[in-house]
This record gives structure tokens, C-alpha cells and sequence, in this order.
């Protein structure tokens, strides 16, 4: 399979949030502009075309509104088995550092190693660790394969647009844990979720407009997607609810089929694992 991908921003009322942010971020990276497509709405198309420097993406292109119909409209842009990386408009920094596998090497390699654990691993999606904090990063395993969140502001996928089981249903009205839905679907689909637990990157989740909302606009529309979460798979995670009133829908850590050694020498190898839950109860994907 190609080790080739494409990067999609899908980008709402941000025009200058997305210049300044992750498409100066991923020309800092030197990720080659022809590789970088910019999604967005029709009324927002001209306002994007004048505020973003044409010498730091391929392509703006007019898709669908609301981030998860928008995601789907690019997935079925590109071909079964596409490489995919996926990005949010407000992504200011990439931090490779704290990854003995990654820190000698440019962002590039990374996605390109990234996908191939993927294939070597059967996985379909790949992710980064959700917090910045070095402190939260630096203990965890090089790669995990078990029911981890996948965060929507940075992952890859290879493509399978017409693969209706992984579609998202629950989340689409206003795509409150779009990001949750995907990783749990995934994980039914191919028992396994990869994700780089040393990678790390910075973004602000809650801006004053475009995106997906302020921080308190998205409070109600949380719990109700949290309650829905829940009340669809009892069995992958549990509501949580923070001290500032936010509501998390937390995964529960089911092991998938295979767990990736976590070494610095690691080079793709992986050991067998028995797939059981810490209740000792297999989990597995259904036919």
C-alpha cells in the first residue's frame, strides 16, 4: 500500500485562526502545501480564499456544514484505503520530543510510520495523546492498542468511506463527542485503536466562535451527548463530570487484539495478547 496521504482541515468561521494556526503549524513542519486541502462552507469559500496564503495549502474546497457531515464529505472524496490525516484549524504546535521512535525525525515520517503500524497492526485509525502536559506523556507506552480516546483535533484514518458501521449517528445534530463515537465505533469494527501516546500537540478546544462553539454554549449539548453515549454502549465507558461543569463520556480500557511492544528500539514488532478486559471477559468484534 502507498505510503502516501493528505492532510484535511475542516474549518468553520476561522479563517484567520486556520492561517495562523495549523496551516502555519504544518509549514513549519515543512509538510509539502500540495498535500493540504482546506474544507469549508459555501458563504465562508471567498473569505478563506482572501485570508489564507496560497503557498500553504493545495486546495480550498466547499464541503458540507456541521464537522461530522463535513468528515464524511471528505472521506468520500478519496478512495477506499486513502491515507487520511485529519487536523482542526486551531492546531499550534507539534511536539515530537518526547518520542524516542519520532524525536530524530520530521512530521512527515511520522504520519507515514504512523499509517504503516496501522496496516501492520490491522488497525484503521491512528491518534496522539489528548493532553499537551510532557508530565502526563512522558510515562505512558510508546503505542497503545487498547480502547483509547482517539481526540478529533488530530488523527489519521485509512479510508473506508462507504462502511456503514462506522459511520457517526449519535453525534452528528451538533458534533458534541463526534471524536468519542468514531473511537468506539472503530473499536467494535476492528477490535484495535492505535494511538502514539508520546506525540503530543497544543490547541485551544473552545474558542469564541466558528468551530464548534464557546465553552459554555457547549455544556448542555455534552451532557446530552454524553447521556446518549451511555445510554448506546453502557459497556465502553462511564459519564464523568468536571468541577467546571464540563461532561466527559470516559472509555473504558478493553483490550484489543494485539498490543504493541512499547519500547524506544520499537520498530512495528508486536506480541499476541489474550483481548480480555480487566474482568477478564473477552471482547470481540462482532461479525
Amino acid at each position: 500500500m502507498s505510503d502516501d496521504y493528505v492532510v484535511c482541515i475542516p474549518s468553520y468561521k476561522r479563517a484567520e485562526l486556520c492561517a495562523e494556526k495549523t496551516l502555519a503549524t504544518l509549514s513549519k513542519h515543512k509538510i509539502p502545501s500540495e498535500k493540504i486541502n482546506v474544507y469549508v462552507v459555501k458563504e465562508d469559500e471567498e473569505e478563506y480564499k482572501n485570508k489564507l496564503d496560497p503557498l500553504t495549502y493545495n486546495k480550498i474546497i466547499v464541503g458540507k456544514k456541521g464537522l461530522v457531515q463535513q468528515r464524511q464529505f471528505i472521506m468520500e472524496q478519496f478512495p477506499e484505503k486513502k491515507h487520511i490525516v485529519f487536523f482542526d484549524d486551531d492546531v499550534k504546535s507539534i511536539d515530537l520530543t518526547m518520542s524516542p521512535l519520532f524525536k530524530s525525525h520530521n512530521l512527515d515520517y511520522f504520519f507515514k510510520h504512523a499509517f504503516k503500524e496501522c496496516e501492520k497492526n490491522k488497525s484503521y485509525i491512528w491518534g496522539v495523546y489528548p493532553v499537551f502536559n510532557p508530565f502526563f506523556r512522558k510515562a505512558r507506552p510508546e503505542i497503545s492498542t487498547c480502547l483509547n480516546y482517539i481526540v478529533g483535533a488530530f488523527y489519521g484514518i485509512i479510508n473506508r468511506p462507504r462502511l456503514k458501521s462506522i459511520q457517526l449517528t449519535l453525534t452528528k445534530s451538533n458534533g458534541q463527542k463526534e471524536d468519542v463515537e468514531r473511537t468506539i465505533k472503530f473499536f467494535k469494527e476492528d477490535n484495535i485503536v492505535l494511538r502514539f501516546n508520546r506525540i503530543g500537540f497544543e490547541t485551544k478546544y473552545y474558542g469564541k466562535n466558528g468551530g464548534l462553539g464557546t465553552f459554555e454554549a457547549r455544556l448542555k449539548p455534552m451532557l446530552d451527548a454524553s447521556n446518549l453515549l451511555k445510554k448506546t454502549y453502557p459497556e465502553y465507558g462511564d459519564i464523568s463530570t468536571k468541577k467546571n461543569g464540563m461532561t466527559e463520556f470516559r472509555l473504558k480500557k478493553l483490550d484489543g487484539a494485539k498490543e504493541t511492544i512499547s519500547t524506544p528500539s520499537l520498530q512495528g514488532k508486536t506480541k499476541k495478547n489474550i483481548g480480555k478486559d480487566k474482568k477478564n471477559k473477552t471482547i470481540r468484534r462482532k461479525k
